[in-house]
């Protein structure tokens, strides 16, 4: 740590160092021959402070963190880096690899989540004792699209890394989803850009997995139909996602008949739902989270007495034509948060709000102003916090306290709102 007098609080011969601010030059201060472990923490640290030593000088280095920092491009010295095994350089701008990454051969760990590489060089396929592969690019920051991000392109060869135990995010081609299941080791799997020509293959490569406990599926667009009607799992899940419309039988498959109700957390989104989707869901009585992201083309949502007695977080978001909300005495007993966003057909507060006693915050985000007005009915005055937000049409300021109001219980939020606390 370097404060504003320029006080390092570091040992030239230490092994372990962490950066939570620096305002002078590091290397001065620390020999990087004896680095183990460098982790920074100051994403406003000059480069000359960290990654070129550091990649050039810290042969023994076995856990790297850059995350943040504006690095572009990674020196060709990092394949001399022999004794790394973590390596995580999330939210930089590195766009490639140099061709020396396939020389890290001990390397465990390799998170690249929100940068610009989403492509391996040849060989890469070498680093066998890789257990963590994690690859994403943002691409829009509202997450309003189905396709938010960017995927890995499969390399030649990621399906002989077989003690993979993180995969996320990869893009599903023919032949990797036919190789899929080589990678058994598997614990958590997000597989993306998957048409529903690939289903029937996924599904065998997905029976194989004796270690799966996080599976996200995410279909090429919204017009694919991820036909996963046989899908079964050899063991149960702790997280599913399943992003895109589903075929009718993919809620009555083996896995939702065998192991659905030990899921605790559940998305759906885009999946096109006609059923009564509440109903359907709260067979699944462990689930401690839900969201739920236009999946549902109905007009009410029902929460029966005793239904979700375990759903700790709700998510409701853009359901388009749902314009009532029935919540029972009783039900959602132990939601201690929810999030309802861009219902713009819901008018009214959700009948039965002040039976969920154990809600500590909630949040009403881009609804109508009518929804907004009629939260002043005192529904919510149980939940200690509450957040809201309108689109479209502003709220009259007859109906909302003024920006000068000496009520203490009503504060803006970020221009667009105000919090009740």
């Amino acid at each position: 740590y370097d404060d504003t007098h320029g006080v390092v609080q570091v040992g030239s011969d230490s092994r372990r160092v962490s950066v939570l601010q620096c305002n002078s030059e590091i290397r001065s201060t620390v020999d990087p021959s004896r680095l183990r472990t460098f982790l920074a923490f100051d994403t406003s640290m000059a480069l000359s402070s960290a990654s070129y030593f550091i990649f050039s000088e810290s042969k023994y280095l076995a856990v790297l963190e850059l995350s943040g920092l504006p690095i572009e491009t990674i020196p060709y010295s990092v394949g001399e880096l022999f004794n790394l095994r973590y390596l995580c350089l999330n939210d930089t701008n590195v766009k490639e690899f140099p061709k020396s990454i396939t020389k890290l051969l001990n390397l465990q760990t390799l998170s690249l989540e929100r940068t610009q590489l989403l492509n391996f060089p040849r060989g890469f396929s070498n680093l066998k004792k890789l257990r963590h592969l994690l690859v994403w690019k943002l691409v829009d920051a509202t997450y309003k699209s189905l396709n938010n991000w960017e995927s890995l392109e499969p390399f030649e060869g990621l399906w002989n890394l077989k003690e993979l135990q993180s995969l996320c995010e990869v893009r599903a081609t023919r032949d990797f989803v036919s190789k899929l299941g080589n990678l058994s080791q598997l614990r958590s799997l997000c597989i993306t850009y998957v048409r529903s020509s690939h289903c029937a293959q996924l599904c065998n490569s997905l029976s194989k997995m004796q270690h799966l406990t996080r599976l996200h599926i995410r279909a090429m667009n919204e017009d694919e139909v991820l036909l996963l009607d046989d899908l079964m799992l050899p063991n149960p899940l702790e997280k599913l996602d399943l992003l895109g419309q589903l075929s009718k039988g993919t809620l009555e498959s083996p896995f939702f008949t065998t192991h659905g109700n030990e899921l605790l957390q559940l998305e759906l989104s885009r999946c096109q739902l006609t059923v009564n989707l509440v109903a359907w869901l709260s067979k699944l009585s462990n689930l401690t989270e839900l969201r739920l992201t236009r999946v549902y083309t109905g007009q009410q949502l029902s929460f029966h007495a005793n239904c979700f007695p375990n759903l700790k977080k709700a998510l409701l978001w853009d359901l388009q034509q749902v314009n009532q909300i029935y919540i029972q005495e009783g039900a959602l007993s132990s939601l201690q948060y929810l999030h309802i966003d861009s219902l713009m057909e819901l008018r009214d507060v959700p009948t039965g709000i002040e039976f969920l006693r154990s809600v500590k915050e909630a949040y009403f985000t881009m609804m109508h102003s009518d929804f907004v007005r009629n939260l002043r009915t005192g529904k919510v005055n149980h939940i200690p916090k509450v957040y809201w937000s309108t689109q479209g049409v502003s709220a009259e300021p007859a109906n909302l306290p003024g920006e000068s109001s000496t009520n203490p219980q009503w504060r803006m939020l970020g221009g667009s709102g105000w919090v009740f606390i």
